[in-house]
This record gives structure tokens, sequence and C-alpha cells, in this order.
């Protein structure tokens, strides 16, 4: 339960990628977690959530008792609803939800 910082690498180009602070796509140089892949840009990484799921695997909780810890967006372009079966990536706009544990 305790909050832990993402560890972002060096600042980079992502194409088709949205930062999940502001939700303007990554044009300019962004980070990228390397735990979770939180995507944000520059100016917005000091509003970031410490919220990575490296705080999920400290070794004190049992597996099985896992909760879902869902974000959104940043999906591939072709990802699939696990329960409907729509399309709900999208190249165009910040869209669906993503379980940053699974």
């Amino acid at each position: 339960q305790v909050p832990v910082a993402h560890c972002f690498g060096p600042p980079g180009h992502y194409k088709r990628k949205f930062c999940t602070v502001c939700r303007k796509s990554l044009e300019s140089p962004a980070f990228r977690c390397e735990v979770c892949e939180l995507h944000v840009h520059t100016d917005c990484v000091l509003f970031a959530c410490s919220d990575c799921r490296q705080c999920h695997q400290d070794g004190h909780q049992h597996h099985d008792t896992y909760h879902h810890h869902w974000r959104e967006g940043n999906l591939p372009s072709g990802a699939r609803c696990d329960v409907c079966k729509k399309t709900c990536g999208s190249s165009e706009v910040l869209s669906g939800m993503r379980c940053e544990w699974c």
C-alpha cells in the first residue's frame, strides 16, 4: 500500500502514445516507466502519481489476492476487450482501460 515512484528511463520519442497526466499526444520527447510502461511528457513528470506496480510486488502479500489496478489507455492498436471482444485500442485518442498488475 506504500506508493512507489516510477522508474523513468531517459527521454525518448514514442509514436502513437499519450501522456497519462495531460492526455495529449506525445509529440515531443517523453518519459516511460521501465516497470509499468507509464508514458508522460517531460513537463508532466512532476505531476505523475507515485503508483508504480512495483509497490504491489513487495513479497508481503499473497499472490492470489491481487486487486486490479486500472489505468486508462496506451493500449496496442489491435487490442480487444476481454469481455465483449470488440476493438478497444486507438492511435487517435487515449482510450480503453488496462490493469497494471496483469
